[in-house]
């Protein structure tokens, strides 16, 4: 019977679904602060509650359902494909005797031997859940099994073409708000739902349809109008080959990149504009997340970058989701500091034929999203997103000022971003190094330091973090996830490595 369907834990034999909208419980995010401009019809709406968990700002998950087993899964839609592996294994599955290899920036699933992420074992997480595409190319699983069984076998097909199978004249959309917490809007809420949105965010359904550039591309890409820091656009180039608009450019919107990722030219064109950040090259300190070089930007921990992506509309970036803070020792164990460092890092040649950057959950989280696969109801033609904005540019900016002072009450000191570059990079003696005061703010100017310092800014309130924390991106490589040690700096809070992890396609089969 048609209607709105939503339960607590999404149950992965999906065949027997009887709705017409499925929904993962989870807790709401903030009103969007131009819903009430949008007079946006009635979709259906979910009566979502607390079921999306945010580990840190870091990762993003929800509970599922196999066979009256709990496994909490990451969420991403930059895969498409569903595995798992709980702690008790599960008890009955059909072994189809195929296997696959399936690549993240920071992990891989490969053959029948183990490999994966020991700090999201670690979390609790034992699988990924993909909302991504379901076309050739999207999915590994589903590859292998048409391979072997031919292209009628449907038993690869992903979780998201199993529940849109059983509502095949409804529309085939997703709905996501990411919560961040640490911040004082009362943030900690998000939401995943299925062929209906959040009921708090029903204005996206008359927001601009953003389509998916290029067509068919298989991912979330779509056409970002430019991105600006301080009210003024920074010069990006396209790096495509593709048809790409000219003045803008194609990223990729995917929940499983814990950050952004883009070239390293725009990092640096936005922190350097963010007054008394420091650049230091080949760096010694470590990032918070991912990133495919060593170079950072120190920022004050209280500065206030405004940030704004512009996707037809303009989209402000919360000032904490610019930076990350973190403590870092140094390497002889007697001093700590607070250090706050970028947070949008290298792209470096990740994805670099599909996208010229990832929009992970430091944009998303300043928005709900909403994504159409095109695919059924009266939306069938082309994918296509819609955003529409929860962050308010000036009380987030207050809000960091606020949630810093306080959260670094309790931390070890700030040094000045040039001098806490010196320190690291052994020119200044910690002891020698004064700290300044959290009522301090940011100088005028931008620096460079140490090796060669120059300009840039910081903010996200995770509890401290260090070494590379990444999201998962289609590269193998994380040349931002170093030995902290040898490098003369101990970074506190979990750390993300690559470590074995198998997936036998039968147990995924035997979930579809």
């Amino acid at each position: 019977m048609p209607g709105a369907f939503s339960l607590s834990f999404l149950s992965l034999a999906l065949y027997a679904l009887e709705s017409s909208a499925v929904s993962i419980n989870m807790v709401r995010p903030p009103r969007p602060t131009w819903r009430q401009q949008m007079n946006a019809p009635r979709p259906p709406l979910a009566a979502t509650d607390n079921n999306l968990i945010n580990s840190n700002n870091l990762r993003y998950s929800t509970n599922i359902s196999i066979e009256g087993n709990i496994v909490n899964v990451l969420i991403d839609t930059g895969s498409t494909d569903l595995w798992v592996m709980p702690p008790g294994g599960l008890k009955t599955f059909t072994d189809t005797g195929l296997s696959a290899t399936l690549r993240y920036g920071d992990a891989y699933l490969q053959g029948k031997t183990q490999n994966g992420e020991e700090a999201d074992f670690a979390q609790g997480h034992f699988g990924i859940l993909g909302l991504g595409f379901d076309t050739p190319g999207s999915s590994r699983i589903n590859a292998a099994v048409l391979q072997a069984q031919g292209a009628a076998s449907t038993v690869g097909n992903s979780v998201l073409s199993n529940i849109f199978a059983e509502n095949a004249t409804g529309s085939h959309y997703i709905g996501i708000s990411l919560s961040r917490t640490g911040d004082e809007e009362g943030t900690a809420d998000g939401s995943l739902t299925i062929a209906e949105y959040d009921s708090d965010y029903a204005a996206v359904a008359n927001a601009p349809k953003l389509p998916q550039t290029p067509a068919n591309s298989g991912v979330w890409s779509v056409v970002l109008d430019g991105l600006s820091v301080g009210g003024k656009k920074i010069n990006w180039p396209t790096r495509l080959t593709t048809a790409v608009p000219s003045g803008k450019n194609i990223v990729l919107l995917d929940t499983g990149t814990t950050n952004i990722l883009m070239p390293g030219e725009q990092v640096n064109a936005i922190y350097s504009a963010i007054p008394g950040a420091v650049f230091s090259p080949n760096s010694n300190i470590p990032l918070a997340q991912f990133s495919t070089t060593r170079d950072v930007w120190v920022v004050p921990c209280t500065a206030t970058p405004s940030v704004v992506a512009s996707f037809g509309y303009d989209f402000p970036v919360h000032p904490l989701d610019v930076t990350d803070m973190q403590v870092l020792t140094t390497r002889d164990g007697k001093h700590s500091f607070t250090v706050c460092v970028n947070a949008f890092a290298d792209i470096g040649t990740i994805v670099s034929t599909e996208a010229d950057a990832l929009f992970g959950d430091s944009f998303l989280r300043n928005v709900y999203s909403a994504y159409d696969f095109g695919t059924g109801g009266p939306t069938k033609g082309t994918p296509f997103v819609q955003l529409l904005s929860n962050t308010d540019a000036t009380k987030s900016a207050a809000g960091l000022v606020s949630v810093r002072r306080q959260t670094m009450a309790g931390m070890p000191p700030e040094l000045s971003p040039l001098d806490l570059v010196r320190v690291f990079n052994g020119t200044l003696d910690a002891a020698s190094a004064v700290p300044v005061t959290t009522a301090a703010l940011p100088s005028s100017t931008a620096t460079s330091a140490g090796a060669a310092p120059t300009a840039s800014a910081g903010g996200d309130a995770p509890p401290p973090t260090g070494g590379s924390a990444g999201g998962n991106t289609d590269d193998n490589t994380n040349a931002g996830d170093k030995d902290d040690k040898k490098n003369g700096a101990v970074a506190s809070g979990p750390r993300t490595g690559v470590v074995g992890l198998v997936l036998a396609l039968g147990v995924v089969s035997a979930l579809l």
